[in-house]
């Protein structure tokens, strides 16, 4: 028996058999789509799990079954079986997400654009990936898993293909398509933006490396994305996920913390201790000794990188420093407990079996020893920022496939600045960065 879906009720008729003395028989419900049924069942018919149901009933069905019944017939006895069902409309199911997506951009003088597009795919069952790309922009190459793949133009969009022949993955995979924009040429000075097209996947973080020419300052960055400095790294690392292979390692960034200690009172004695990056190091063991009074203290940096000690006799004291992954530090140092300064300490990478001895030097007032270190601060955030702005592989790739991969021809600039940016969850929408420039 068949009913329409736009019904909402029936009642299931049953076959009999005449002069039987007893009859056993089941009962499959089958509908399309997603529903809920409501059985109100009489006599000796029982509802029971679909999966208990003859298997030779179950392969007769043509749609997903919903509901199941037994019953065994008596003499005289008239088993029923009243439906009613409610039919819940079809929705659309994520057929691909992209787990991260690592894009880098070469701009040149011209004003032209080569982006890359490298896409971490969980697909289920999307075929294309829909590109919308502005107008003057044209897709030079597609990957799927490492192999090239055509990308095809339609009316509507580019369609850069998210499988290929034989390949039907169940875990993640790169997908990867080159594609080139004519923008305006860059001027003497003024503003400029650069655009990612919208793509009908969800991306869960997507992070941008911007390559600028070296003739241009570039600053007062704008736009829908975020500078990558000022995202902590365990937001990006659990975004990342599995996608580890495509990350670059990030350059060191100098610790963010307060180098002029709290005044030190008489008899006290403290500092910081940074790695040779100007980041902080945390846990590091600090001893304190004085083989003319026999005093001992020992301390450790928080996580601020600081340390302090108290009741340090004046005179010669010597300040021995220990971190794993790092040489040891000895000094000799010359303390006035009437005139407390801070101790300031930059450990150089190596094993702790190697020691770095210094002879002694006098620790200055709080004035003199915090200007000295303040200055190191501002030295290594320039370092690092210098760092940060060195451009990563992805980078060096992409200009040696300009050499002699990809079919076009332009002079990508191999001097210049990189510039970072991220921007979680971009769901079918363009992405743009703008700034301000000035020739050098």
């Amino acid at each position: 028996m068949e009913r329409s879906l736009s019904a909402s009720k029936t009642d299931a008729p049953f076959l009999t058999f005449k002069n039987a003395q007893r009859e056993t028989g089941e009962v499959l419900v089958e509908g399309a789509g997603s529903m809920e049924i409501i059985a109100t069942e009489s006599g000796s018919l029982k509802r029971m799990d679909v999966k208990e149901a003859n298997p030779y009933l179950r392969s007769l069905a043509h749609f997903p079954p919903q509901a199941a019944f037994r019953y065994h017939r008596q003499p005289n006895e008239a088993p029923t079986l009243a439906l009613e069902w409610v039919r819940f409309p079809d929705s659309s199911v994520l057929g691909a997400v992209a787990e991260n997506a690592i894009v880098t951009t070469l701009v040149t003088s011209e004003g032209k654009s080569l982006t890359e597009v490298k896409l971490i795919i969980k697909n289920q069952a999307q075929p294309f990936l829909k590109v919308a790309l502005p107008a003057g922009a044209s897709v030079l190459s597609a990957d799927v898993a490492g192999e090239k793949v055509k990308p095809v133009e339609g009316p509507d969009g580019n369609r850069v293909p998210l499988l290929r022949a034989g390949f039907r993955p169940t875990d993640a995979y790169t997908v990867s398509f080159v594609f080139l924009h004519s923008g305006a040429p860059f001027a003497k000075k003024g503003g400029s933006d650069i655009s990612l097209p919208g793509m009908d996947i969800p991306i869960d973080l997507l992070q941008w490396e911007v390559f600028l020419p070296e003739q241009y300052k570039v600053k007062d960055f704008g736009g829908d994305v975020l500078a990558a400095d000022l995202v902590p790294p365990a937001f990006v690392e659990s975004n990342v996920g599995a996608t580890n292979e495509l990350m670059q390692e990030s350059a060191p960034v100098a610790g963010n913390f307060n180098f002029r200690m709290e005044s030190l009172l008489p008899g006290q004695l403290g500092g910081g201790v940074l790695d040779q990056s100007g980041a902080v190091i945390g846990n590091a063991h600090v001893t304190v000794t004085s083989s003319e009074t026999g005093y001992k203290m020992n301390a450790a940096t928080n996580a601020e990188g600081l340390w302090r000690v108290f009741g340090a006799p004046s005179g010669r004291l010597k300040i021995r420093i220990d971190s794993p992954g790092f040489k040891s530090m000895v000094q000799d140092v010359i303390y006035d407990a009437s005139r407390p300064g801070p101790f300031n300490t930059v450990l150089q990478v190596g094993s702790v079996s190697e020691t770095v001895e210094v002879s002694a030097v006098a620790v200055g007032t709080n004035d003199d020893t915090n200007y000295d270190y303040e200055k190191e601060q501002r030295k290594a955030k320039k370092q690092a920022q210098a760092a940060q702005n060195t451009p990563s592989s992805n980078v060096l790739n992409l200009q040696r496939r300009v050499a002699g991969v990809l079919p076009v021809a332009i002079e990508v600039p191999h001097a210049g600045t990189a510039f970072h940016f991220v921007r979680p969850l971009v769901v079918n929408e363009e992405t743009k960065v703008t700034f301000t420039y000035k020739s050098k």
